[in-house]
């Protein structure tokens, strides 16, 4: 079953520079030996040496968190959309900055690849501190990296599609 992999900029150099592979896999252990197969040196990036996917990276497949799924063991269907996102660490660039928020989701936009597409479209990095995602449910705690000017830009682009935005005040909330 052939399925579409999102690749994260800082692995592009190793696919040749495309931001959107297809592989053949069942489940996401499946797809992540096929992305080896083709792209030699991507695994040990997402990997630890006992093939687990390492707790920084984190996988969805049609914007459902493998977490709240089977894990690596989530089986796959033909033409689902698998995004890897990279979680991000430690204190901003120069020019950059972080806020944190949580997103609520109205139901018609639980499937969607808004904060893929928001990341992608405004330089923002996410990082994502917790989510639940279900059929009817669809919550997440953000934590958004990219500068001022974007940041605003990418909260209004999620606003604009339905999704209510509050900023986090607290580190208990992380």
């Amino acid at each position: 079953m052939a399925v579409k992999v999102r690749i994260p900029t800082p692995l592009q150099k190793l696919t040749a520079q495309q931001g959107e592979v297809s592989v053949e896999a069942l489940t996401i252990d499946q797809m992540l030996a096929a992305l080896e197969a083709k792209h030699p040196g991507i695994k040990e990036r997402l990997c630890d040496g006992e093939g687990k996917l390492r707790r920084f990276v984190n996988v969805y497949v049609n914007e459902e968190d493998i977490r709240f799924l089977q894990g690596q063991e989530t089986a796959l269907k033909d033409g689902d959309d698998i995004s890897i996102i990279p979680a991000i660490a430690g204190g901003a660039p120069s020019g950059r900055a972080k806020r944190r928020v949580t997103l609520v989701f109205p139901q018609d936009q639980i499937k969607e690849p808004v904060v893929f597409t928001m990341a992608k479209q405004y330089d923002i990095m996410p990082n994502i501190r917790r989510a639940r995602v279900t059929e009817t449910v669809g919550e997440m705690l953000l934590e958004l990296e990219g500068t001022d000017e974007n940041l605003d830009k990418g909260v209004k682009f999620l606003e604009s599609r339905g999704i209510k935005v509050e900023p986090v005040t607290g580190e208990s909330a992380l």
